[in-house]
């Protein structure tokens, strides 16, 4: 194995930014996506070449002998090197360090999960989830493309097993205060009404919950779900974050129960693990994987000594504008800069110039400028906030793009192993092909020679076999004459007494055995 790329660097040259977004170099497969990610993140908004190589290199340091990266500062080869001891200090750089330092609120996210030793992207991805679902659902986006958009966030942390998805859950439930909020786990898209609607003992629509806020450790279940015959999970979902009506028409009106739009509100926290993350982007044509807000659950720069937790923040609803007249719904205002942008892509999606996977991009980013203009006690959605909202949606890219180099990596290794056990089978199959093709060739010799009675000439003997078993006439004649079962002897003349070089067999004198 050649030294990953991820360490041929140049510490003079500035950051080339273009090299971090495509797929994983085949060289640096042997590293584990954590690594890469770290490797990624070190070389992100601020980060110097040198300080990052210097760190990834240690982190991972790569044998001299086998060239093999290790782990954990460790050699994890079987040469005989002697281990770095101990994981190095990160480095001091903080990426994104203005995106924190903009609001005291970002700031305290950020603390608060260094403190409890959480990923702070993950840890502002549930916050965001949090509040949202501390929103009243009739609180609504403008239509500038189609109608009303919902505030409702679907949020996926990323990461290897035992990243930390639940302790981000954990420390944004810790950092700032929304009140009780109920947190459930996901069943079916039929249970989905459930969670908000129900019906008495005279058959009576309630509606007994207005807010729920889903939690999945593992995308595993969710996409196992959502991939039984005839499962309603996924289209569901969707409906949900778009805020659009739930339930089923079944043909039983007792069975139904009916969800108006706008008049709930669901928010989703999903673990994900890059490697068996391929259920989930496998919806791009539904529009799933488009409709999450991907963060990563590590921290590469995590410090050694963590800081002191502030204390908890106490978030206070914003007084809101005035409802709409009828529906009573309040539109946050959205400033000109982001409904420019959005309807220019939305021109660029009717012209067809959009991928599938950046369907719903925009939507998800103003569902976050909202949050974060909520988050800083605003009921309108500023440039400021738009600005901000770019930078969560320039990680969630990066974090989307590395899971699907990642699934291309694994689905490579995978093919390549398929490859080699079917070329396995293919060898073995020709083999036994071949060995069953030998033996019927030599017990057709033997018919002949034993129908002869006596000597017959090696010519003649495979001229007579049809054209097919000819190639493998010298394997028969092999087998029978190690087996003993026919007499060879060589010749100098034929029967015409002309000279020749050649041998004639016959059936063994003790008969065949």
């Amino acid at each position: 194995m050649t030294t990953p790329a991820i360490y041929m660097v140049d510490p003079d040259e500035p950051l080339d930014w273009s090299d971090l977004d495509g797929p994983v170099p085949a060289d640096a497969a042997g590293l584990s996506y954590d690594a890469i990610h770290a490797a990624r993140v070190l070389l992100d908004e601020g980060s110097h070449r040198a300080e990052a190589a210097r760190w990834q290199g240690k982190q991972h340091p790569v044998c001299p002998t086998c060239r093999t990266a290790g782990d954990g500062g460790k050699f994890t080869c079987s040469c005989s090197q002697t281990p770095t001891a101990g994981t190095p200090a990160a480095p001091t750089v903080e990426p994104y360090r203005d995106f924190w330092a903009a609001r005291p609120q970002l700031q305290h996210i950020h603390d608060f999960a260094r403190a409890r030793r959480a990923a702070p992207w993950a840890a502002l991805g549930v916050t965001l989830t949090r509040l949202v679902t501390s929103v009243p659902p009739f609180v609504v986006l403008p239509p500038i493309v189609g109608g009303h958009a919902s505030l409702n966030t679907f949020v996926a942390l990323v990461g290897g097993s035992g990243a930390g998805k639940g302790a981000a859950e954990s420390a944004a439930a810790d950092a700032i205060d929304f009140g009780e909020l109920d947190v459930s786990s996901l069943g079916s898209g039929e249970g989905i009404a459930h969670l908000f609607m129900s019906r008495n003992r005279k058959g009576d629509l309630t509606q007994h919950t207005e807010s729920a806020l889903l939690s999945v450790p593992e995308i595993d279940s969710l996409t196992a779900l959502g991939s039984r015959t005839g499962a309603t999970l996924m289209p569901e979902l969707r409906k949900a974050w778009s805020g659009e009506r739930l339930g089923f028409g079944y043909a039983d009106p007792a069975k139904r129960l009916p969800v108006p739009s706008h008049k709930y509100r669901l928010c989703l926290v999903a673990g994900v693990q890059p490697g068996r993350a391929g259920g989930l982007l496998g919806e791009s044509d539904g529009g799933t994987p488009q409709r999450f807000i991907w963060l990563p659950a590590t921290d590469p720069i995590a410090p050694d000594e963590a800081p002191v937790a502030p204390a908890p923040w106490k978030w206070k609803l914003p007084t809101w504008p005035l409802g709409e007249s009828g529906t009573g719904r309040v539109v946050l205002p959205v400033c000109e800069e982001a409904q420019r942008v959005i309807i220019g892509v939305r021109l660029a999606q009717l012209r067809g110039q959009v991928t599938a996977l950046d369907g719903h991009a925009l939507l998800a980013r103003l569902k976050v400028a909202a949050a974060l203009a909520l988050l800083d006690n605003r009921a309108e959605v500023s440039a400021a906030d738009w600005e901000l909202s770019e930078v969560v949606a320039t990680v969630s890219q990066r974090t989307r793009n590395e899971v699907v180099a990642e699934l291309e990596r694994v689905e490579s290794v995978r093919n390549r192993r398929r490859g080699e056990a079917e070329a396995d089978r293919a060898v073995i199959v020709d083999e036994r092909t071949e060995e069953e093709t030998v033996k019927r060739v030599a017990r057709t010799l033997v018919r002949k020679l034993t129908g002869a009675g006596d000597w017959i000439a090696h010519s003649k003997l495979r001229r007579d076999l049809a054209n097919r078993s000819r190639s493998y006439f010298d394997a028969a004649i092999d087998r029978l004459l190690d087996a003993g079962q026919i007499d060879v002897e060589t010749v100098a003349t034929d029967t015409m007494g002309r000279d020749v070089d050649g041998r004639r067999y016959r059936v063994a004198s003790g008969g065949v055995r």
